[in-house]
């Protein structure tokens, strides 16, 4: 009895040696075509976001900060008249940074006064009231606006349609190449995909203090929301 299990045993594991070729033999390739393609979307944005600065300087830094406090309360009351109920303003950072003055190249360097900074994120949902708020802002205290810098509550929308388009054109090239080779579009394998903005002209301007003799313009334009993509497509003959 021990010998028939014995030789049973053997000629399973001569089976299983033959048999390990087989499975360790690589799969067949299954034709694909990989292919880039590029979508994108118009849009206008309508939100846009300022960056604004208080700056003042004073002998001492007692005298720097107590100097841009009620310029600091002036410019946030004033924004806050006419901001709408979505929009935002906070503060973005404070600084109180010593001025040097260099005598001689020799000597160490001396301080002369301090500057105190305050500056300040304004989001703005109504961007046709922009140039309103950029003047609001440069008659109450405001020492430096930086911005428009544009930005859409839609974004994962158009991202979206931006990424469709590109997968429709990627699968008409491939199925134009297909068709040359004399092949037809089996499914899809894989897909990926990246997405980037083209920002309009003239954002990210800088505007100094100043009283305007008139109000100032801002055209918003429209902004480019590109999607990049590679897709790989089954084909079968």
């Amino acid at each position: 009895m021990q010998r028939q299990a014995l030789s049973f045993l053997l000629v399973v594991l001569a089976v299983a040696g033959l048999a390990r070729p087989l499975l360790g033999a690589n799969p067949p390739v299954t034709p694909s075509i990989s292919v880039d393609a590029e979508g994108k979307v118009m849009a206008t944005p309508d939100l846009a976001r300022l960056t604004l600065q208080v700056e003042t300087q004073a002998a001492t830094a007692a005298a720097a900060a107590q100097a841009n406090a009620p310029q600091a309360d002036r410019l946030l009351q004033a924004l806050q008249k006419i901001l709408g109920a979505d929009d935002q303003i906070r503060t973005l950072g404070y600084r109180l940074i010593p001025v040097h003055s260099y005598k001689d190249k020799s000597a160490p360097s001396e301080i002369k006064a301090y500057r105190a900074v305050h500056r300040l994120a304004v989001k703005v949902l109504d961007v046709a009231r922009l140039g309103q708020v950029i003047d609001t802002a440069l008659t109450n205290g405001a020492s430096q606006v930086e911005g428009p810098f544009w930005g859409h509550t839609r974004l994962e929308e158009l991202q979206r349609q931006a990424a469709v388009n590109a997968l429709e054109k990627a699968r008409r090239l491939a199925e134009t190449l297909a068709q040359a080779a004399g092949l037809k579009i089996k499914g899809v394998d894989q897909i990926s995909t990246g997405i980037r903005f083209i920002a309009p002209r003239g954002s990210g301007q800088t505007f100094l203090a100043a009283k305007a003799a008139a109000p100032t313009p801002i055209e918003v334009g429209e902004e480019e929301i590109r999607a990049y993509l590679q897709a790989v497509f089954l084909v079968t003959p």
